[in-house]
């Protein structure tokens, strides 16, 4: 019977205003800093944290002017400081028609691929930052088909390979047969 009163004596002792924890949190936060006081702010006292307004962000200005062409479709021009000189047509349905022009930010060329009804067709040239020629390519049918020539930045060619489709040969056909250039890639 010793023990249960041992006992009941730690409960109320624990229990007493003198052992608890004191919070002095005038702002009512409920949430006690170093030593009891104020809220977990070291140093302030106060919570002095204010939620922001939202800010209205208008929807960005559209950046592409077109024009109609004769045959029914545009000629679109991005006229964003970000992409200034890039350009494409479409034709009456749609498709791109013409050469395709994305540049660098500073206006310079970065590639121009030409489409006819919305395939690949004829030349593209593709340049380095400085305007120099980086690699061309002929298309046909929206495939590789003709001499591919990449150049190094200083001007001279670094490989040419002629690249030819068999679109008209039988399936058992090898590919290989219709490329002629070096088999490994100096790059």
């Amino acid at each position: 019977m010793r023990l249960q009163p041992k006992i009941l004596t730690l409960m109320l002792l624990l229990a007493s205003p003198a052992c608890t924890w004191a919070c002095f949190d005038p702002a009512g936060s409920g949430q006690c800093g170093p030593n009891g006081i104020g809220p977990r702010n070291p140093g302030f006292g106060y919570n002095t944290y204010v939620e922001p307004e939202p800010v209205y962000t208008p929807p960005p200005q559209p950046s592409l002017h077109c024009t109609t062409r004769a045959d029914g479709g545009e000629t679109c021009i991005d006229i964003s400081s970000r992409h200034e000189g890039n350009s494409f047509s479409t034709n009456a349905a749609g498709e791109f028609d013409g050469a395709m022009v994305s540049s660098y930010s500073d206006g310079t060329p970065q590639t121009v691929i030409n489409f006819r009804n919305g395939e690949a067709e004829g030349k593209s040239s593709f340049f380095y930052p400085d305007g120099g020629i980086q690699s061309i390519m002929y298309y046909q049918n929206d495939e590789l088909n003709g001499t591919v020539q990449h150049y190094h930045p200083n001007g001279t060619l670094r490989v040419a390979e002629v690249v030819a489709f068999a679109l008209a040969q039988p399936e058992d056909t090898n590919i290989s047969e219709f490329t002629i250039g070096p088999t490994t890639q100096p790059w």
